[in-house]
């Protein structure tokens, strides 16, 4: 994400960088609208960029901030997963992030960018194993993995329950409004993120490699 960013920011000149915005950021009109600017894509860009927008991200400070969460939660889940299912895990969580906001955006002629819908897959991940209460080694994957506690365990669990209200208010309040204050005036795609956590929270078990897990 930072050679893109690098390559975005200061190889690409200002035409060119707007070019490569509009063919791998995510816009969710060009689905379902004949608009000009859609029309100025390359051709494959409705089908690459549910997944390549997230390596693209619109300041230093938007991959940084992206970068640290990414660190945070992406260590204990690559370790759970090892780095075929892990890649795989954050690029279905990319195209999560997307189509939740798509749906709620539908002819919405916007590029949507950042790796935040992977992110929050991410988040949703590590809710289903890295909040047991077995010790900081235990949830940074050190020792042996232990199964991935289903639905309605995780839901019963009171740290994972409070990290999940406090996703969500989060995202509802930046959606309400609030995100101007809390991003200096940028707008946050809170969509992809709860999508991206929704898909990351529910479909775990699928790329998880434990064979002892729980469903």
């Amino acid at each position: 994400m930072a050679l893109v960013h690098a390559y975005d920011s200061w190889i690409l000149g200002e035409i060119a960088a707007s070019r490569f915005i509009l063919d791998f950021a995510f816009i969710p009109g060009c689905y379902d609208t004949i608009d000009e600017l859609c029309q100025l894509r390359s051709a494959g860009a409705d089908l690459w960029s549910p997944l390549t927008y997230a390596f693209l991200h619109g300041s230093w400070t938007h991959l940084g901030l992206n970068t640290v969460w990414f660190l945070a939660f992406g260590t204990p889940v690559a370790r759970r997963l090892g780095n075929l299912r892990f890649l795989a895990f954050c690029a279905v969580g990319s195209v999560a992030g997307a189509a939740v906001f798509f749906l709620v955006n539908t002819g919405l002629v916007v590029p949507v960018i950042g790796a935040s819908g992977a992110v929050s897959a991410l988040m949703g991940g590590a809710c289903r194993f890295a909040f047991v209460r077995a010790g900081p080694r235990r949830m940074m994957g050190a020792g042996r993995p232990q199964p991935a506690l289903t639905v309605g365990a995780a839901l019963s669990d009171r740290t994972v329950l409070v990290f999940i209200i406090a996703f969500f208010a989060t995202n509802f309040l930046v959606g309400a409004g609030v995100g101007g204050a809390l991003t200096g005036g940028g707008e946050v795609a809170w969509e992809a993120h709860l999508g991206g956590f929704v898909f990351g929270f529910f479909a775990l078990p699928l790329f998880d490699g434990f064979t002892g897990r729980r469903q």
